[in-house]
């Protein structure tokens, strides 16, 4: 009969070492982690989610807390539910998780000891003078890395009776989760930590908060952030752009008697007449830029959120101005490649041949009609006085080389964007045949915090300019070099990008 010691050597997993390595396992960051301590709250009936980030005298100093109003556990299932693939719901499609990873995966991800407690209305059925299934009392369990580690622990403890926890609401049931000793936090402010946990939030649990679930960041209710824009309290909402696209898809194509699930999908275009003449910081605090692509919804939780779906289409500017929204059946969990995480997909290729044709063409359809909105729209605009400077002076400067088939520059017509560029450059410019268009990163330390609060400064409309003409300066003396000269200077604007963002950031 093996012994202890053989057992351990060939168990299928080597605790010490799988439990360190769970911990680098398929979370983003913090709100993804706290999402499935949000979903295991809903699949328990909460009405009332609170999410409670401290600073306390421990080290590391921040500990944050969910505790719910759902229907609690008795002591069989609070033990459980701390072990990896312990779910009493194993593989149930019917709510919101399903392979029992979320809990203990989640948790320890971001702390090194979760305690976890629950408690049940007191049943009216007796046994041996005690409620049945330890009904009416506080039950206590923890996991702690350490003891793993160690090898002190080798099994979740027996639930024991405790006090009721201190954050928790007086509930007939629920259950409160407490994480300490959490080494892997995003940030270490309490109020960053809040201010991004409400923005992810809001918007993957939107469709429970809009229905009543009511979830709360330090006390503070979150509100319900649609991407589409069509639910906001605006007479400028979206709009959406033709009838929901609905198909019907194999949970496994090769198999003829596999159940089919249902694929909806949703376009809408953003009010760009409305909407194009508010600031940057507004676009950016309304989510408007830099937002593009597809919100993947499943059993009315977000899971994901990026460019899918779009075949060869790239990604640009324009995108900014509609938004694609995918439900599907959790029957089709396998065909989107979800994650046990559920924050990501890897649709199978049978699925991107079924939707990519009809949602690429959207897509390029409705690119194209928030070009011509802005085109119209531009138009309009006076122009800049380091537009008129440069257009007017340019015929004094070295000639541009020819671009396209022209053989001849031509006049050309100068102009300033604001748009989003690839992490680190801080302005670009693209060069067509007529036209030469310097672009400003809304998003970059440069912008925040010196080029747009010139506008609002005395005479800083006039700095403004001059700082225009220096940036028209360089990207113009840029185009002028050889191939070969431009990728080295383009790699400069790089890093200098990088090291301004870094010197003037926060």
């Amino acid at each position: 009969m093996p012994n202890n010691t053989s057992e351990r050597q060939w168990s299928i997993v080597a605790p010490n070492r799988f439990i360190r390595a769970t911990r680098d396992s398929g979370y983003r960051n913090t709100a993804s982690a706290v999402s499935e301590l949000v979903d295991n709250a809903i699949q328990a009936g909460a009405r009332n989610i609170d999410i409670h980030i401290e600073k306390t005298t421990s080290n590391p100093p921040i500990e944050i807390s969910v505790v719910d109003d759902g229907c609690g556990m008795d002591p069989f299932t609070l033990r459980q539910a701390l072990r990896f693939g312990g779910s009493s719901r194993f593989n149930d499609r019917s709510g919101l998780g399903r392979f029992g990873m979320g809990l203990p995966n989640s948790s320890l991800s971001q702390a090194r000891h979760v305690t976890v407690t629950s408690w049940r209305k007191i049943s009216t059925k007796r046994t041996t003078k005690q409620n049945v299934l330890g009904s009416g009392n506080y039950l206590q369990t923890y996991l702690d890395v350490d003891e793993i580690v160690d090898g002190r622990t080798s099994e979740v403890p027996a639930p024991c009776k405790v006090a009721p926890p201190r954050l928790a609401r007086k509930t007939p049931s629920g259950t409160a989760v407490h994480w300490t000793q959490c080494d892997r936090l995003d940030f270490r402010r309490v109020d960053t930590i809040c201010r991004h946990l409400t923005q992810d939030l809001s918007q993957r649990f939107r469709f429970f908060v809009q229905s009543g679930t009511n979830i709360r960041v330090n006390n503070s209710p979150i509100q319900p952030f649609d991407p589409l824009f069509l639910q906001i309290p605006s007479k400028h909402s979206a709009t959406q752009y033709g009838d929901d696209i609905v198909y019907t898809v194999s949970s496994n194509p090769n198999d003829r008697d596999s159940p089919t699930g249902t694929v909806r999908v949703i376009f809408v275009e953003l009010p760009v007449a409305a909407w194009v003449c508010l600031s940057n910081e507004e676009k950016r605090e309304r989510r408007i830029v830099g937002n593009a692509g597809t919100s993947v919804v499943r059993a009315d939780r977000e899971v994901d959120y990026g460019w899918y779906f779009f075949g060869a289409k790239r990604k640009e500017n324009y995108d900014d101005w509609w938004r694609c929204e995918v439900h599907f059946d959790p029957i089709l969990d396998e065909a989107f490649g979800l994650t046990h995480t559920k924050q990501q997909i890897k649709p199978q290729r049978y699925l991107l041949d079924a939707l990519c044709t009809d949602l690429e063409a959207t897509a390029r359809i409705l690119s194209a009609r928030a070009r011509k909105a802005h085109a119209a729209l531009e138009k309009k605009r006076p122009i800049r006085l380091s537009e008129s400077i440069v257009s007017t002076r340019s015929a004094i400067l070295e000639p541009l080389p020819a671009v396209g088939r022209s053989r001849s520059a031509g006049k050309i017509s100068y102009k300033i964007e604001v748009a989003p560029l690839e992490p680190g450059s801080f302005f670009s410019f693209e060069r067509k045949r007529d036209e030469f268009v310097l672009t400003l990163d809304p998003d970059h330390a440069f912008y925040r915090e010196f080029y747009a609060p010139l506008s609002a400064s005395f005479g800083g409309k006039r700095t403004q300019s001059i700082v225009e003409l220096i940036l028209f300066s360089a990207v113009r003396g840029e185009a002028t070099m050889s191939k070969k000269e431009r990728a080295v200077v383009s790699r400069f604007r790089t890093k200098w990008g990088e090291t301004l963002e870094t010197l003037l950031g926060d």
